[in-house]
């Protein structure tokens, strides 16, 4: 019965469990300020985290702490971060952008 081997197919065959941000990263349009890579070591966290609890309220029109500790911690635990992946994880308001020109 058990031939040491599973039948059918693996989820990195199916379709149905494709990497669906990297279909999402050809199929977007993203802004000229999305293309490049920022090396977070060089970031000074403790200086943006304001404006981000700033602009995030500012555009869901009131504090939430859950998607504001999320932004934190996604910009902590990489060490390079390209900017587009961050868009299409943050796209909770397609009016707003998060380039800031």
């Amino acid at each position: 019965m058990d031939a040491g081997f599973f039948r059918g197919t693996s989820a990195e065959q199916d379709n149905r469990f494709s990497n669906k941000q990297k279909k999402l990263l050809k199929q977007l349009k993203f802004a000229e300020c999305l293309d490049k890579k920022v090396d977070m070591t060089k970031v000074n966290l403790e200086v943006i985290k304001p404006w981000i609890t700033q602009r995030v309220t500012e555009i869901l029109g009131f504090e939430d702490d859950v998607v504001i500790e999320f932004i934190f911690n996604q910009l902590e635990e990489k060490v390079i971060i390209l900017m587009k992946n961050v868009h299409i994880i943050l796209s909770f308001h397609k009016k707003y952008s998060i380039c800031v020109l």
